[in-house]
């Protein structure tokens, strides 16, 4: 018998008990003054006593007796000890509801997926139409699950596939594991990101074992991004792989570039083969940006084999869909350095992207050639004068601040420009913060440099407004191959036709992601954006998508040779910059500077 998960619909509505009564035997013993409802009320002083379990004491008579000893308690103090103890039992029940409570929510957020949906097991006899975990029975015997993925459906899968395949198999293996500690007592958990599922089947071995139909023959490189390997015709597939699927819901270039590069690294770390697929990348083809990724020296293995869950498969797939699964809290956990503080954990995360960065960040030919040159005219004489070059990187659009008073607008202009002063201050006038242990060892005073040297700005942004402001005039653009331009800039130059109608628009405020979507195609409100279907982009509007896709990356390229940085850590560009100038030089000099809080450099988000 084959189980799979399926979504668990649950139904709740309101029943009448009928155990549950109200007598009223009690009451219509009482007079009816007795059972109105100011008798009723704690509050009325004079009736109190009518609530009382017992009936009121008579009243004494006086003794005649002289008492001696000790004083009887008083009924005041009594009647305090009472209170007390209520007091003392409410308040010790109230604690115990809310403590039940909070045990029923965490209990049931342990057995929800992270999408709050739950799962019931279908037992079939035939495997499902579409692709999905199933508990299977191997040659043991023993109940595994592993991951199905019928012939019929092409590769990549869509997101939301991946991200169910995923859902359901934390679903199948935490019932597995359930099962096993019910029956023997002991049950082995995954404790980190490297611990292997014990009840998971490979798609590669329930295939030999004839459990899983076998797949078919790869078939070449249909789909993936061609590496431009001539090997011979009868090479073999991959022992083990990792494929990155560019797919993205994202219009920003920012996260795909990120994670593409941290996949690489994580790939070579884990000895795998790595693969690109651009089948649906919203920016057209890998190579429309980027020369081939290194060769991997084998065929990609059969597509039903390339599953997003677990991560100790032999292939699997990484996307945006499955960040969370792939770099979530069990990546950091293995990845970050425990015993060091604030960024200084981020080291090994820092390296995996490093080395995805040295090995695709390689331009294509022409760009490339334009990156060398301009690098060569800007930097150079920078660096032959003996001075430093601070590039600024301004992100603005729909990317907004971490710090919270400017988190619904941007951070000023004039901190990126007095964070750049300050570096040019403590570089060469030794009145930066780092002067007193400067000028220690100093028998004379300093001589202070002229403020008019030949370090320079250069910027870099989303915004074509920010270049023309007065905070930024005295910098120089970091590329000027292809232009972001603004609404009146392309007036001027195309002429404005029809003074009614708006036809030029232009990236005024900066990048955000609907105008991106709407590039090329005719949108007049919000139901036409609701309506574009991005699996048929024309073909004009993927030309202006390449175009704003190779904007971004030439002034990355550019920027990224500078000296130092100062930028936002909330943008992605700004991390990525980082990345380019490496750990030594970003981290440990402190050559990388952010003005967007006190924020210490991240990894990739998810």
């Amino acid at each position: 018998m084959i189980i799979n998960a399926t979504k668990k619909v649950k139904n709740m509505h309101a029943r009448r008990n009928p155990n549950l009564s109200v007598s009223s035997t009690a009451y219509s013993q009482l007079s009816p003054s007795v059972t109105s409802a100011s008798i009723l009320s704690p509050t009325a002083a004079s009736r109190r006593g009518l609530l009382s379990p017992s009936p009121p004491p008579s009243p004494s008579l006086p003794s005649l007796i002289p008492r001696h000893g000790k004083k009887q308690p008083s009924s005041n103090h009594s009647r305090l000890i009472k209170r007390l103890l209520i007091a003392f039992c409410g308040v010790t029940i109230l604690v115990w509801l809310v403590i039940r409570q909070i045990y029923s929510f965490q209990t049931q957020n342990t057995n929800a997926d992270d999408d709050g949906d739950e799962y019931e097991m279908v037992g079939d006899s035939l495997l499902p139409q579409e692709p999905s975990a199933v508990i299977i029975s191997d040659s043991n015997g023993s109940s595994k699950w592993t991951v199905s993925i019928p012939a019929s459906y092409d590769f990549p899968l869509r997101p939301a596939q991946y991200k169910e395949i995923c859902s359901q198999s934390m679903e199948l293996s935490k019932q597995l594991r359930q099962e096993a500690q019910a029956s023997n007592g002991f049950a082995k958990r995954m404790l980190n990101y490297y611990q292997k599922d014990q009840y998971y089947l490979d798609v590669q071995e329930a295939e030999e074992q004839g459990l899983l139909p076998p797949s078919k023959s790869s078939g070449g490189r249909k789909g993936l991004v061609d590496d431009g390997s001539t090997g011979p015709s009868g090479m073999k597939a991959c022992d083990r792989s990792l494929t990155y699927v560019l797919e993205s819901s994202e219009a920003g270039f920012g996260n795909t570039l990120l994670r593409m590069w941290m996949s690489y690294g994580l790939a070579m770390k884990e000895n795998r083969s790595f693969f690109l697929d651009d089948t649906r990348w919203p920016y057209g083809k890998y190579s429309t940006y980027f020369a081939p990724p290194p060769s991997a020296g084998c065929l990609p293995p059969p597509q039903s084999q390339m599953v997003p869950c677990p991560h100790n498969a032999r292939h699997i797939v990484v996307s945006a869909a499955t960040t969370q699964q792939t770099f979530g809290h069990s990546f950091t956990e293995e990845y970050e350095d425990p015993t060091k503080m604030e960024v200084q954990r981020q080291r090994n995360i820092f390296a995996l992207l490093r080395t995805g960065y040295e090995a695709l960040f390689n331009l294509r030919t022409d760009d490339a050639k334009y990156v060398t040159d301009r690098i060569k005219s800007l930097y150079g004489p920078i660096t032959e004068a003996g001075g430093i070059s601070i590039g600024i990187h301004v992100r603005r659009g729909d990317k907004h601040p971490y710090e919270f008073q400017y988190s619904k607008d941007y951070i000023p202009l004039d901190r990126y420009v007095d964070t750049a002063r300050d570096i040019y201050i403590d570089r060469f006038e030794d009145e930066g913060p780092n002067a007193e242990k400067k000028n220690k060892h100093r028998s004379v005073e300093p001589k202070v440099a002229p403020r008019h040297t030949t370090s320079k700005l250069i910027l870099a942004s989303d915004d074509p407004d920010v270049y023309e402001t007065p905070e930024m005039g005295h910098t120089l653009r970091a590329q000027d191959r292809i232009i972001l331009a603004t609404k009146a800039t392309l007036e001027a130059a195309q002429g404005h036709k029809n003074p009614w109608i708006d036809e030029i628009s232009g990236w005024e405020g900066g990048f955000y992601r609907d105008v991106f979507w709407s590039l090329g195609r005719p949108v007049g409100n919000a139901n036409d954006m609701s309506n574009l279907n991005d699996d048929d982009v024309p073909e004009d509007a993927m030309r202006l998508r390449e175009l704003v896709g190779r904007a971004y990356l030439l002034d990355l390229a550019v920027l990224g040779k500078a000296d130092t940085i100062v930028c936002t850590v909330s943008s992605m560009g700004c991390r990525i910059l980082a990345v380019m100038l490496g750990w030594d030089s970003a981290i440990e000099s402190k050559n990388w500077k952010n003005v967007d809080g006190d924020f210490d450099w991240r990894g990739i988000t998810w």
